[in-house]
């Protein structure tokens, strides 16, 4: 966690997998209250650690879109591989 995001990753050690991003918030987006009566709204970002919705399965760190990786590596460069 830092002031500009949220991020979570999880990685098998025993098999040296690849890191997966299970969380992922940003905290530079507007938020607001849905304009209808509803119970089921939240303020979860891109990928969840809750996995309470379906596109909260984990994902490789490369798969986010490039602006997210850039956000990331404004933080943490070595964990945002720039090949593509």
């Amino acid at each position: 966690m830092n002031k500009d995001f949220r991020l979570a990753l999880l990685k098998d050690r025993k098999n040296n997998t690849p890191e997966k991003v299970i969380d992922f918030t940003r905290y530079d987006l507007l938020a607001a209250e849905p304009k209808e009566m509803t119970r089921k709204w939240s303020l979860l970002g891109t990928i969840n650690q809750k996995q309470s919705r379906p596109q909260d399965k984990s994902v490789p760190l490369d798969s986010l879109s490039a602006k997210e990786r850039a956000i990331i590596a404004s933080r943490y460069k070595y964990l945002v591989n720039w090949a593509d």
